[in-house]
């Protein structure tokens, strides 16, 4: 009996064609174009909120440096500390930039298969800028506990700041990878 009901449920199914029709196979093609603009988007929102923490942090920054005295013997740290973050927030601003550029190419792509590398490219590009825009807050916080004389949460904060750099490091190359492969991609057709 269940045998039967099965040979008969893929019968009807082969007569009435369970393949999705062109009118249904462009709704799938926007609905997943849809979720790929959405989820890159999440990326850059998250990345832009970030780098405007960072971008507050440098404010206060600014302030904090005229606390420490310039004979400070931390000052060799400070301009480390500075420099780290100078390099990255350029780098979190101009990949900022790139994944929304990379964003705004999604929706008009020729193809799915495009548009889910732009919303790839979109992606790490934003990982990249969070991960800088992080390295920057550190940085920050460094110098503030410099500034307020909390120099037994220095170690930590240095801690933070190399685990921070290792990994903003590591999605500048992924980036670079993805970026490769792509290129890659398309150099060849």
């Amino acid at each position: 009996m269940i045998k039967n009901s099965f040979i008969v449920g893929t019968a009807v199914a082969l007569l009435c064609g369970t393949g999705v029709r062109p009118a249904e196979a462009q709704e799938v093609k926007t609905s997943s174009t849809t979720g790929i603009v959405e989820v890159s988007q999440v990326a850059i929102t998250n990345a832009e909120a970030e780098v405007e923490k960072a971008r507050a942090a440098i404010e206060k920054g600014k302030q904090l440096l005229t606390l420490i005295p310039e004979d400070s013997p931390l000052m060799p740290d400070v301009a480390q500390v500075i420099e780290a973050a100078s390099e990255n927030w350029k780098i979190a601003v101009d990949s900022l930039n790139g994944a929304k550029e990379s964003a705004s190419k999604i929706s008009t792509a020729s193809n799915a298969s495009i548009a889910d590398d732009y919303a790839l490219l979109a992606k790490v590009n934003a990982g990249v800028a969070l991960s800088g825009a992080k390295v920057v807050q550190i940085a920050l916080t460094y110098i503030e506990a410099i500034a307020a004389e909390q120099t037994e949460s220095l170690e930590i904060i240095r801690t933070a700041m190399q685990d921070a750099l290792a990994s903003c490091s590591q999605v500048q190359f992924n980036y670079e990878r993805v970026k490769s492969l792509i290129a890659q991609k398309y150099s060849s057709k």
